[in-house]
This record gives C-alpha cells, sequence and structure tokens, in this order.
C-alpha cells in the first residue's frame, strides 16, 4: 500500500465530507465521501504536488510493477487522478489547472468519513461551515486498480483541512446577513418594528408557559 501524502492547498469544490453521496453515473455503487480539489498554477510547482505525483508512481509500480511503471505507453494508457480542469464547464474552474477528486468508501463495513479540521487542528462538525470555494488541502493515498477492463490510479481520502474559510462561495449560496441586506423595510413602521432598535437577546424566562 503506498504512504499517506498531503496535498497541496487548492479550492475546495463540491465537498461531501459529512454524508456521503451517490454518484448519479453509476448509481449502483456505494455512496462515498468525496471532494474536489483545484489546484491553480502555483500549487502544481509545490513539493507537496510533486510528492503526489511520486506516490502515484509508486501505486502503478505497486499493482502492476516497475516495468510497467517506467512504460511510458502503458501508463499513458492508465486513467490517474490528475485531471485537467479545462474538461469540466464548472464555477471557479477558470482559475485553476488541475484537479483531483479523492474520495472514500460511505457504507458497508469499510465506511471510512473524513475528519475535516481547521487551520489549528480543530475538528468541524457543523456541514454548514464547509463550502464550495474555501481553501484547503487533503491526505489522501494511492491505489491502483483493474477492474471490469478499467484501469488507473485512485486517491483515497482520509482526512481534510480547511486552511481558510472565509472565501466566496462557488456555489453562489449567501449567508443571511448579506440575503437580506438592503432588504425594502417599508413595511416595518405598519407593524410597530423599529429597524433601527438595537436587537434584544431573545425571550426572556418569563415568556415561557412552563
Amino acid at each position: 500500500m503506498a504512504n499517506t501524502t498531503l496535498t497541496p492547498i487548492g479550492t475546495i469544490c463540491f465537498p461531501a465530507l459529512f454524508e456521503p453521496k451517490k454518484n448519479k453515473q453509476n448509481p449502483t455503487a456505494n455512496a462515498r465521501y468525496s471532494l474536489i480539489l483545484l489546484f491553480d498554477d502555483t500549487a502544481t510547482q509545490t513539493t507537496a504536488y510533486q510528492d503526489l505525483r511520486k506516490m502515484v508512481h509508486a501505486a502503478i509500480e505497486e499493482k502492476w510493477g516497475a516495468a510497467k511503471a517506467a512504460d511510458p505507453a502503458f501508463v499513458r494508457s492508465l486513467r490517474l487522478p490528475f485531471r485537467n480542469a479545462s474538461e469540466k464547464d464548472y464555477n471557479g474552474f477558470d482559475k485553476g489547472t488541475i484537479y483531483i477528486s479523492p474520495w472514500s468508501n460511505g457504507e458497508g463495513p469499510h465506511a471510512s468519513r473524513p475528519d475535516v479540521v481547521n487551520l489549528h487542528g480543530d475538528k468541524i462538525v457543523v456541514p454548514e461551515d464547509v463550502w464550495a470555494g474555501q481553501l484547503g488541502r487533503a491526505s489522501v493515498r494511492a491505489f491502483g486498480y483493474d477492474s471490469n477492463g478499467n484501469k488507473g490510479v485512485a486517491l483515497g481520502l482520509e482526512h481534510v483541512q480547511i486552511v481558510k474559510a472565509d472565501c466566496e462561495r462557488l456555489d453562489g449560496k449567501q449567508s443571511a446577513d448579506k440575503a437580506f441586506a438592503g432588504a425594502d423595510n417599508s413595511q416595518l413602521a405598519a407593524l410597530g418594528i423599529d429597524p433601527n432598535a438595537t436587537s434584544g437577546g431573545g425571550a426572556s424566562n418569563d415568556d415561557f408557559p412552563f
């Protein structure tokens, strides 16, 4: 089994880290925990990216032997985890060069949900605190597969670290404060509501009928 390594920091897309999701193209397969990490040109020049490529090469050698791993024609015939971002017309992908899609099994006895932590190593447990557009990296491992005529190397997802949370969302969803900013408050006066009043701390204990 190839060793685990850390990816470069990239833009997180399509995170499914708290609940596994089914693959629409293969609905009979187990649901997976997954994300896409989008790397720009700076990320692909890092040592972390080169270490990731070396781990993938080691997985090829482990699965098919050193001679096959050294054969460029054979390596080109494999489906490798490094994909060209220009292949996809997803929001934000124009800012990247390469993307990877590590995953882990979300069903059965071998299900493995990745831990998600912040830059300080504190666990993130609220799914809404993670969204597409944040910057992060992952702990991954590479493994070769040969099934039903499909050969390649995939990346197993172990853990995810969010290194910058306050980023523009790629899914277009607004925060609540931005959603209501600039709302028409002309009805408030008729309802006896002062929009400039200091917000209260909520209902007091005396307001509850028990």
